[in-house]
């Protein structure tokens, strides 16, 4: 029978404001996750272990864990996809990435049971084809054929979801192809980086991502998409507005403000607007 498993990553700022909000953010997302199930088991990979509150370990029974060896590439946000080579040696194991702006309101047990029947799971990042939020501008279909297009040109082989990386499940293994792709995934965006290929989304801060995409169609991945009523992205869908009753909320960097006001239980969460401004490098952090 396949283990199921939850992990998260977070890489440390060199500003201590910015690495205890992300605390309260982990705090919120582990705690609603155990509300529901305290049997599966919850990984935290950290560079520096030593920040991690003693309460996620002796109260949520995270097993906090170093980040796994990865190239000084200097890059943001790609170290999450090198921890997976802490499970290289479980083949049968299906893992759910999930980001520290994300809060559950059920059993995530839900996931692993009804969205076993690809290799891949995720929801599309914001206005792509397969998002149900409302937005994209009058040339959207021009915009999305070129994405294809580019995906294709870097050695796609595949159409892929183009997956927003905030709630990811991994099935059958497929994490294992993805550890052998990561040298391919710093090479990618050491390209886009240099402009060498080119970057067909206008969104910066995504550009992970569409590295990712390339190497999921480079793998001919089955992937699927999680349904709106069970993963959401950003506060609130349509769908939950009604009755707003997902397994994971990932209410989104964007969307954060709005969600922390929702509930006095959140309110920790809202920052002042010098902090709201500070601008994100995708590429500058110091491994």
């Amino acid at each position: 029978m396949s283990e199921n498993v939850v992990y998260y990553s977070y890489k440390t700022s060199r500003h201590s404001h910015i690495n205890d909000h992300e605390m309260k953010r982990l705090d919120h997302s582990i705690n609603s996750l155990r509300e529901f199930n305290n049997e599966i088991p919850v990984y935290l990979f950290c560079d520096d272990t030593s920040i991690i509150p003693d309460h996620f370990i002796l109260e949520y029974a995270v097993r906090v864990e170093p980040f796994e060896k990865q190239p000084n590439h200097g890059m943001l946000f790609i170290y999450r996809w090198f921890n997976l080579q802490y499970f290289a040696e479980e083949e049968d194991v299906n893992i759910l990435y999930v980001d520290s702006d994300t809060i559950f309101c059920g059993d995530v047990q839900y996931l692993f049971d009804h969205y076993n029947h690809a290799e891949v799971f995720g929801r599309e990042e914001f206005g792509f084809r397969h998002d149900p939020n409302v937005g994209g501008g009058r040339s959207i279909r021009e915009a999305l054929d070129y994405v294809d297009q580019c995906i294709e040109e870097a050695g796609g082989q595949h159409h892929v979801y183009k997956y927003c990386m905030g709630v990811m499940l991994f099935n059958r293994g497929i994490h294992l192809d993805i550890v052998d792709r990561l040298g391919e995934l710093v090479e990618l965006m050491c390209q886009l980086r240099d402009g060498k290929i080119p970057y067909p989304v206008p969104n910066p801060r995504i550009v992970d991502e569409y590295a990712m995409w390339v190497i999921l169609s480079r793998l001919g991945v089955f992937g699927e998409l999680f349904g709106v009523q069970d993963v959401t992205h950003g506060w609130i869908e349509q769908k939950h507005q009604e009755f707003f009753n997902p397994i994971v909320c990932h209410y989104s960097t964007k969307k954060e403000q709005e969600f922390a006001a929702s509930d006095p239980k959140y309110s920790n969460l809202l920052r002042d607007v010098d902090d709201l401004s500070e601008e994100i490098d995708p590429w500058s952090i110091l491994l």
